[in-house]
């Protein structure tokens, strides 16, 4: 039985989104038989293809917060892997605001395909549920979106976090810390800091406190592609002493042994 981590996009801001100079399309998990999408941003049904991936095997998409980069294709995930409601299949898992937008934002997911799957559960933090054989858990972070939230998957074997966006804070990366495998959405390099995300030194100090046996950072944004996201997770495992690796567009990761592969892709992201 097959566990990988496949990463469709890397890219993390509007620059490096808009002109696809790192693909964006989110973060496929096959975990113990189960496919799961994290975060369809744009391009996601393409760079799964590319992938080899079947998203009609998807039994569960994951959306953090309702930001473009995170939840641009969700309904048209959801459009592919129902037929367009032909098999209801399936669960979305996601923050409020994506489902009930708010006084200035629409709602992301449109009220025709809420019927496309069996269940659209609206979170916060802190919440449990289990999909088959996997335990989820929601997680707090600190964002624009103010109910954003990440995510926890526990199998028999393993643990998987995954940060979204989010500041760094002591009792956000506690959360983390039964975590094998940490996801770091790290955006900017070292000493460029915006509120409501992590840079390399917030993400040294994120990994310290959680203390995993495997962190990845992901989502870069143009500075951190500028200081080069490799160097960067070099930088951060000296630090911490923990492996540390920076994520690639089909990046392919095996959860159980950490051991990695690039997965060969037709169509490369491109720059203007």
């Amino acid at each position: 039985m097959e566990n990988i981590i496949l990463f469709l996009g890397t890219g993390g801001d509007s620059i490096v989104v808009g002109k696809q100079i790192k693909a964006s399309g989110g973060i496929i998990l096959e975990l113990e038989g189960n496919q799961f999408l994290l975060d369809p941003g744009p391009g996601c049904l393409v760079r799964a293809r590319q992938a080899g991936i079947s998203i009609r095997n998807t039994i569960g998409v994951f959306v953090s917060h309702a930001h473009t980069n995170h939840s641009n294709d969700l309904n048209v995930v959801l459009e592919a892997l129902s037929v367009s409601g032909l098999d209801r299949i399936g669960v979305v898992v996601c923050n409020k605001k994506v489902v009930d937008g708010d006084e200035k934002e629409l709602p992301v997911l449109k009220n025709r395909n809420r019927d496309f799957v069996e269940k659209v559960l609206a979170l916060g933090p802190g919440a449990k549920l289990g999909i088959n054989n996997i335990n989820i858990s929601t997680t707090k972070t600190k964002h624009f979106d103010s109910e954003g939230i990440g995510f926890i998957f526990e199998t028999p074997r393993y643990s998987i976090g995954y940060t979204s966006d989010t500041e760094f804070t002591e009792e956000i990366a506690d959360q983390y810390n039964k975590c094998g495998v940490l996801i770091l959405n790290c955006k900017y390099p070292t000493e460029m800091k915006e509120p409501g995300h992590l840079n390399t030194d917030d993400a040294i100090k994120f990994i310290k406190k959680a203390k995993p046996k495997l962190a990845i950072i992901n989502h870069f944004g143009i500075k951190m592609i500028e200081a080069n996201p490799m160097y960067e997770a070099r930088e951060i495992q000296k630090e911490t002493k923990v492996e540390t690796m920076a994520a690639k567009d089909g990046l392919l990761i095996n959860p159980v042994s950490f051991s990695s592969r690039m997965r060969q892709i037709t169509l490369e992201p491109f720059s203007e």
